[in-house]
């Protein structure tokens, strides 16, 4: 019994290991009290949206469609919007 809980403890441990990691996704820092948008593309010119990640001025964050591409990103203070 102790020697089968090893195994798989094991077995777990290199499979941990041995298994490659996706990257991280690296964003731009959102500074507080302004609202941030992500947008990436599939290419510089801009002509497919892929998807986006962004933070509203109260910090809620919104994901949509795919996170890869080229990326495009862009702040606007919350103090300059419209009520």
């Amino acid at each position: 019994m102790l020697r089968r809980i090893l195994v798989t403890v094991a077995l777990a441990v290199v499979v941990t290991i041995v298994t490659p990691s996706s990257p991280a996704l690296a964003l731009y820092p959102c500074p507080a009290n302004y609202m941030c948008i992500h947008n990436w593309y599939t290419d510089s010119t801009r002509t497919h949206w892929n998807g986006s990640h962004s933070v509203n001025c109260e910090g809620s964050v919104a994901r949509l469609g795919v996170q890869s591409g080229y990326l495009v990103f862009s702040k606007q203070s919350c103090e300059n919007l419209p009520v």
